[in-house]
């Protein structure tokens, strides 16, 4: 009984404590406040803008290294780039990886000094100093304030010209590169691009060959040496210096780099491209996956390609920007992808065509459907002119922002040594572009985009998968072991 007047005091305190109930609101309603009145059409475009681009100096020392002088005096900041021979391509057939490896220890130690003293007088310099390996060259990067510039240029040179490859530190980067092999097993890109390129070129073809945990383990010091030796030589070489410099500076070069020897290593005949066979899907098991990785394409162009801006607006149109057919269709249209692309990895043989995406699983054969609705339509139908248009615009409108930096500069002047364009290539580049017509992406959508022609790796669920992907109007399907590719 007293629990049960408790419970009702408890009850009659909290009703009285309670708020008051808010008066009945109103049936009529009050009038609507007018919001702000969006625009409701883009903006009308502008003419394209002019691209004014510093005029490059170029001079070369008496051992054959080539020096370019890019002056772009609003900072006191200069980057130097200095690109050489010792890319991919480069690899010896018996040991792939060697180049990437070779530059990837650049930095551990050079002219008596361990990879620690190389980063503490970089680091008391305010400077940054990198170097990797990519298809035809390998770079080394600086960027350090104009007044750091000698100093910095001589640990650059120490990097390049003196590596000492130390057995603590080729053993210690090893095990780093064999653990990302290892890695790469779990890793459904990565996959899926080791078996593209090796099933489309072929492992005879140096952009078929894949780095092996086998291959890895034979790399030593003698091999990087050896390579280093081989193609790391002023006579292969170009300087490019961004930023505060004219050719005032060229006695400190000479200075710097004069000492270093080497001629120039005949340049290799660029690789064959191969033949491709009938459209073939090969199929790569990944239990569990969540998405499946698609890669579509087959051998397509070299950078000298004459048709290299037809080619440009085509891949924008296709799978090059964020309003390109493919991700149009596979993401905004049919939420198959957060994302979807193609390109034209161009080199100095023809490389791949590449149109690709990570698609959620249950929707594989039906992406694969669209991948190929959008290969064919591109090459069967004329562009409109309003998205040609934009296309060109796309182009045209984002070019002088991959100047915006001495470091972007000298990457664009880089690959313009590399692949021996002119270096006022840029001063024409979008009238070029602008002038690609509907008949010009046509044919070389024809001409270069076979869908016929295609291998069509999908790393996925199997299980899931394979019966769609068998029910498909594309091609054979073959299936292949992971082991082959990432090994």
């Amino acid at each position: 009984m007293n629990r049960l007047i408790a419970l009702a005091s408890a009850t009659l305190l909290a009703v009285a404590c309670a708020p008051a109930a808010p008066p009945a609101a109103s049936t009529t309603p009050a009038p609507a406040t007018p919001g702000p009145e969006y625009p409701r059409t883009p903006p009308e475009l502008g003419p394209t803008p002019s691209l004014a681009l510093p005029a490059p100096v170029r001079h070369t020392l008496q051992n054959g290294l080539t020096v370019i002088y890019v002056p772009r005096r609003d900072l006191p900041i200069v980057n130097a780039t200095l690109v050489t021979r010792g890319g991919l391509s480069d690899d010896p057939a018996s040991l792939p990886g060697l180049a990437a490896f070779t530059a990837e220890m650049l930095d551990e130690g050079a002219a008596g000094s361990d990879a620690l003293q190389l980063a503490e007088a970089i680091e008391q310099l305010g400077a940054s100093l990198s170097a990797s390996a990519a298809w035809d060259a390998a770079q080394v990067n600086l960027q350090v304030l104009r007044g750091r510039l000698p100093e910095a240029l001589t640990l650059m040179a120490d990097v390049v010209t003196r590596p000492d490859f130390p057995e603590r530190e080729v053993s210690r980067v090893r095990d780093e590169r064999l653990t990302d092999l290892a890695r790469a097993r779990d890793e459904t890109r990565i996959i899926a691009g080791n078996a593209f390129a090796s099933l489309v070129y072929g492992s005879d073809h140096p952009y078929g060959r894949v780095s092996t945990t086998e291959t890895t383990r034979r790399i030593d010091r003698r091999a990087l040496a050896d390579f280093h030796r081989q193609f790391y030589r002023p006579g292969n070489s170009t300087l490019i210096l961004v930023g505060d410099v004219d050719a005032a500076l060229h006695p400190e070069v000479e200075r710097i780099f004069g000492a270093w020897r080497g001629a120039a290593v005949a340049a290799a005949a660029a690789p064959v491209m191969p033949e491709n066979g009938p459209t073939r899907i090969y199929l790569i098991d990944k239990p569990g996956a969540a998405q499946s990785e698609i890669r579509i394409g087959h051998p397509a162009v070299a950078r000298d390609n004459p048709d290299f801006y037809s080619l440009a607006v085509l891949n924008t149109l296709l799978g090059g920007s964020f309003t390109s057919r493919l991700m149009q269709n596979l993401r905004e249209t049919h939420g198959y992808t957060y994302g979807a692309g193609s390109s034209f990895s161009m080199r100095r043989g023809a490389g791949p065509f590449t149109a690709s995406s990570a698609v959620v699983t249950v929707k594989t054969d039906s992406a694969v459907i669209e991948f190929f609705r959008e290969l064919n339509r591109i090459r069967d139908e004329a562009v409109p002119a309003d998205e040609l248009e934009r296309a060109k615009r796309y182009i045209a409108l984002g070019l002088p922002q991959s100047f915006e930096t001495t470091g972007q500069i000298a990457a664009r002047t880089a690959e313009l040594v590399i692949y021996g364009l002119p270096l006022d290539y840029y001063d024409s580049y979008v009238q070029r572009v602008m002038a690609v017509t509907a008949e010009d992406v046509q044919r070389v959508a024809r001409e270069y985009v076979r869908p016929d022609r295609s291998a069509v790796v999908v790393v996925g669920d199997r299980q899931t998968i394979e019966a769609g992907l068998r029910n498909l109007p594309v091609g054979a399907v073959e299936i292949r072991a992971l082991d082959e590719f990432v090994r």
